[in-house]
């Protein structure tokens, strides 16, 4: 179920390049999410293949969000299909999961912290047969603060002494 969502959400995300003559990484955020990816990971003219490739996407966090979760994953895009190897994508340092190699590759990472309004860095890394590409999706949440929490406990300590001083009903039983 994992793998369809992350694969689907590349593909939209894929859709979302345009054509494949505007060559660019590029990182885009609006609000509580965002994707990132370069849609045409080429090798120099003359470099052996496959050649290594390193990308870095530095992004500051929206305002009221201190938590991610990302993904990404490579996209053949050429005849005949080439492949991309990632061999490190890291968010500030920190390494994402390898959910799937071989042909397609999947990462993800979840609930990550962060600092609000910090600065954050995304970097892969890896080979490519020249002529592929990559996207990846971030999404943004917040962690309620201490007083927010602190309300949610009262409220449910409320709700407690209300159920147990409940009167209970006493049930007689007189024969005759």
């Amino acid at each position: 179920m994992r793998i369809k969502l992350l694969l689907s959400s590349a593909i939209v995300a894929a859709s979302l390049f345009g054509s494949s003559a505007q060559a660019a990484s590029f990182l885009t955020l609006t609000g509580p999410s965002g994707n990132y990816g370069d849609d045409e990971v080429v090798c120099a003219e003359g470099a052996t293949q496959p050649c290594s490739f390193t990308r870095s996407f530095e992004f500051i966090t929206p305002a009221g969000f201190n938590i991610t979760s990302m993904d990404i994953s490579s996209i053949a895009t050429s005849n005949p299909l080439t492949n991309i190897d990632f061999s490190t994508v890291t968010f500030n340092g920190i390494n994402f999961n390898n959910l799937a190699a071989g042909t397609s590759e999947f990462r993800n990472l979840l609930n990550q912290s962060m600092i609000a309004g910090g600065t954050n860095i995304l970097n892969v890394a890896g080979t490519t047969g020249g002529n592929a590409s990559f996207a990846g999706n971030i999404s943004f949440g917040a962690v309620p603060e201490p007083a927010a929490w602190m309300l949610m406990m009262i409220g449910m300590a409320g709700i407690g002494y209300t159920m147990r001083r409940k009167e209970k009903l006493t049930l007689r039983v007189r024969y005759v």
